[in-house]
């Protein structure tokens, strides 16, 4: 009997906890946060809930679906800075499916995160993949690392673009390297190229052990601005 109503008690304690956090959820995305597949938190995701509903920019999304790459910019701008004043935006892409912005650090030149911006509504976020799950400074386990972030790669750049030509040999796919790339803490990312040297899409190389990643999400390559 005793087992019986610990049971039960047990049971009602769950259901109460679930109950909970369901009605944080809603109160949460009802304010200020946007749900992601990494949960709820500054510096994941910004929407017209978050981020770009206050001050410049709301302003700036007021422009509707049709984005620009000066909107582009200047929302990613206000983004960055949110983390620092040593960072600096260097490329803006644009894809069918979404705007792919880079950005790299002003006093070292090397590359701190890769941001997304939802062509639709304007919501800026840090790139899926290995800008959150390799990127030792800036990314997802930030926290767990120490402050040799990743600078002292074993795989250098050239060998980056040796490992990411074999995989694109052995998929199969009619794509090529470019002769350079950019490096982030904890791995590279470059960008790809069809038979006639047009850009195509982008894949990283994690700089310690080989592995590669294709950015699948983008679509079909659209137009790109490079900045100084």
């Amino acid at each position: 009997m005793k087992s019986l109503k610990k049971l039960f008690v047990s049971s009602i304690i769950l259901i109460v906890i679930g109950f909970l956090g369901l009605v944080t959820i809603s109160i949460l995305g009802n304010n200020s946060l946007v749900l992601t597949n990494y949960g709820y938190g500054r510096g994941y995701m910004f929407g017209y809930k978050g981020f770009c509903n206050t001050g410049r920019g709301n302003a700036l999304l007021q422009e509707g679906k049709n984005l620009s790459f000066e909107t582009v910019k200047d929302l990613s701008q206000i983004y960055i800075e949110e983390y620092s004043n040593n960072l600096k935006i260097t490329e803006i892409m644009e894809f069918s499916e979404n705007y792919y912005v880079e950005v790299v650090e002003e006093d070292t030149g090397t590359g701190a995160m890769e941001l997304l911006i939802d062509k639709s509504t304007g919501s800026i976020f840090p790139e899926y993949g290995p800008n959150m799950m390799w990127n030792q400074k800036y990314g997802m386990h930030k926290r767990m690392r120490t402050n040799n972030f990743g600078t002292d790669m074993s795989i250098d750049e050239k060998k980056a673009i040796d490992i990411a030509n074999e995989y694109l040999a052995k998929s199969g796919a009619n794509e090529y390297t470019e002769n350079e790339a950019e490096r982030f803490y904890g791995y590279y990312t470059i960008h790809t190229i069809d038979n006639n040297g047009n850009i195509f899409g982008m894949l990283s190389v994690n700089g310690f052990t080989g592995d590669v990643w294709y950015h699948n999400w983008h679509g079909l390559f659209i137009e790109m601005q490079e900045y100084d």
